[in-house]
């Protein structure tokens, strides 16, 4: 389990400034209760492999239930080419807006610059058939190893596309635990799968208080964030608990839009490298990654993810 259902913001400001040289001290004024948040999910229609017992379409069809009954007014970013016109629709008619997540899920700092925007231009005409497609998300928040290739694919999809980045402040491995719940469940392992479940919260929950903890560093204020999970079993069975948890911890949900529209996301992009992460890592100073994943990650790689057998 990780270490607490609640990470607090003092300890988290004092690991962030430690291990990645931004600046803290005890004048650091806490996180004010209450937070702005816009809900996005990845990879729509649904991750590979990923989907529950009732598949893509029952999967999604309870995911939106929890959604609009909470009046969560969530985008979808869908990689074109993997179809599920049935499930974008089901999106839609929910009255849920869908955005550009690249036609194949090419990672941008793999293949050609060309055959990445050749994938996100044919993204942005098939989204044409179910709304006006006016967000793109980098698949695996990679957006350029070098600061030519970034602000190559950033002018392309502004300029040409008219599309507004969906940045990401609350990045997290929520991915990661939905492959190991369905690895458990696959295997028939239901206690591992339980187990992996029992995570899910207490992790989100962490992402979403260091995510908090690193704004209130580098800028002295919380800002709207937006939160990055994926279509996948485990965030269909935990959707309306995770909302819930998150109104409690003082979240109130707003669109992509209005989330957008701080400040903070026309900061100036200060990286460029081989990592996927946070907007809040990106802009200056610039840290590269979430600060207590290596404490945390390789023991529940251990725990959850059994050796392979020769």
């Amino acid at each position: 389990m990780f270490r607490t259902l609640r990470v607090l913001s003092v300890a988290l400001l004092a690991a962030c400034g430690a291990k990645h040289g931004v600046e803290t001290d005890a004048s650091t004024p806490p996180a004010a209760p209450g937070f702005l948040l816009a809900v996005t999910y990845d990879d729509l229609p649904f991750q590979e492999a990923l989907a529950p017992a009732d598949g893509a379409l029952g999967g999604t069809a309870r995911l939106l239930d929890a959604l609009t009954a909470r009046s969560i007014p969530a985008v979808g970013f869908v990689n074109c080419d993997r179809g599920g016109e049935e499930v974008l629709r089901l999106w839609r008619a929910a009255g849920l807006e869908l955005g550009n997540h690249q036609a194949n899920h090419d990672n941008l700092n793999k293949v050609p610059l060309e055959t990445w925007l050749d994938g996100a231009r044919r993204c942005h005409e098939a989204l044409k058939a179910y709304n006006p497609p006016r967000f793109f998300r980098y698949p695996y928040l990679f957006q350029g190893k070098t600061a030519e290739v970034r602000d190559a694919a950033y002018a392309t999809l502004r300029g040409e596309l008219g599309q507004t980045i969906a940045h990401v402040t609350i990045d997290n491995h929520e991915w990661r635990l939905a492959q190991l719940y369905s690895e458990a469940l696959a295997a028939g392992d239901t206690a591992r799968a339980e187990a992996v479940r029992a995570e899910y919260l207490p992790h989100l929950l962490a992402a979403t208080a260091n995510s908090r903890a690193v704004a209130q560093t580098k800028l002295g204020h919380d800002v709207a964030h937006v939160l990055l999970l994926h279509a996948n079993a485990l965030s269909v069975e935990l959707a309306g608990p995770l909302m819930d948890a998150l109104a409690a911890e003082g979240a109130r949900f707003v669109t992509l839009e209005e989330a957008l529209s701080d400040p903070v996301y026309a900061l100036p992009d200060a990286y460029a490298g081989p990592a996927g992460i946070s907007w809040l890592y990106r802009f200056e100073p610039v840290v590269s990654r979430w600060t207590w994943e290596d404490e945390t990650w390789t023991d529940l790689e251990a725990r959850y993810n059994p050796p392979k057998a020769p």
